[in-house]
């Protein structure tokens, strides 16, 4: 019986399992252990004729066994990827069971990778590649394992940082990890030859997700800087953010400063109302600090702007992205 797993540690020092489940919505994780065990079982060279890859829910069970029962050509074993293929979830128990059934045969000349964002342990097919093969299961990361990850990347590269400028980079760059990643790459590219890594290096090269722009174009209004604020906006479109989407996000702003202005003022730490809200302590540090440029009435008239505007634009009323602009303006 193979070894149960529940973590994203798998070892490929030792004999390759005849099959994989990898599980979880931290897909840049899942992507990098798919290519480290076809490159354990595959050699590169006899990849084309020993490699199998199934990336449609159409595909069917007998698919995937008849790949598996075919022998490799000029090499020791063929390599199967079934990814996103749903064969983990109730929808297609008839055809996860016939898998189910066939992973105990699988040849020794074949290694099957399962790679999915969901995955039912309640079906047969989860129990059989828990008790016949391997398991890893690929969560979202916390900010301060990414901060960690970061924060050696840097050092590994002969850089110089802290951990509160990892984590700044980590709260406000990237939606993913692989995006942290093509950040994290930008940033070493834009540094050369220098050894210590500031915020203002990051706020330089990185780009900021959707949330921390309209934070900053938030703190752009309040400044009276409305080219600023506009600068911000107009950068969003050109990286496809949706005027709608950022409609949302302004509004979503504003009840949080709400409840962070009311949650302040009744005694609460950012700490937490950070825990209380279930926000990032960074997030809920600034919106404390928005709220106090706010009263409820300026707050309540903001937010109903919103609305207003979101109506406008639902109702076919005025374009989207003008009307966004006009609400930034004020």
């Amino acid at each position: 019986m193979a070894k149960k797993d529940t973590k994203n540690d798998i070892d490929l020092t030792g004999k390759i399992e005849k099959c994989y489940l990898l599980y979880g919505v931290d897909t840049y994780s899942r992507r990098a252990w798919e290519d480290k065990i076809k490159k354990k079982v595959v050699d590169e060279a006899a990849e084309l004729m020993n490699l199998s890859v199934f990336n449609d829910v159409k595909t069917t069970a007998g698919q995937v066994i008849e790949a598996a029962e075919t022998f490799p050509f000029l090499a020791d074993k063929r390599f199967i990827l079934v990814k996103d293929c749903g064969f983990f979830s109730e929808g297609k128990k008839a055809e996860s069971d016939l898998l189910a059934d066939y992973i105990a045969d699988i040849p020794e000349t074949t290694c099957i990778v399962f790679s999915e964002e969901k995955a039912d342990k309640r079906l047969k097919l989860y129990k059989a590649a828990e008790k016949n093969g391997k398991v890893a299961v690929y969560d979202k990361l916390k900010d301060d394992d990414l901060a960690s990850i970061l924060e050696k990347k840097l050092t590994k590269n002969g850089i110089k940082t802290t951990k509160s400028v990892c984590m700044y980079m980590v709260r406000n760059c990237g939606a993913d990890l692989e995006q942290r990643k093509t950040e994290s790459d930008k940033l070493l590219a834009y540094l050369g030859d220098k050894k210590t890594v500031t915020i203002e290096d990051i706020d330089a090269v990185c780009a900021k997700n959707a949330e921390t722009k309209v934070f900053d174009m938030i703190d752009a209004m309040i400044a009276g800087k409305k080219e600023k604020a506009i600068e911000i906006y107009r950068n969003m479109l050109l990286y496809n953010e949706q005027p709608v989407g950022i409609l949302a996000l302004i509004s979503r702003q504003f009840r949080i400063i709400i409840k962070c202005k009311n949650l302040n003022e009744n005694g609460y730490s950012d700490a937490d109302i950070a825990k209380k809200l279930g926000l990032h302590p960074f997030a809920a540090k600034g919106a404390v600090r928005q709220s106090r440029e706010f009263s409820y009435e300026d707050l309540e008239k903001a937010l109903n702007k919103c609305i207003e505007t979101d109506y406008m634009i639902k109702s076919g009323r005025v374009d989207d992205e003008v009307a966004v602009e006009m609400l930034i303006l004020g």
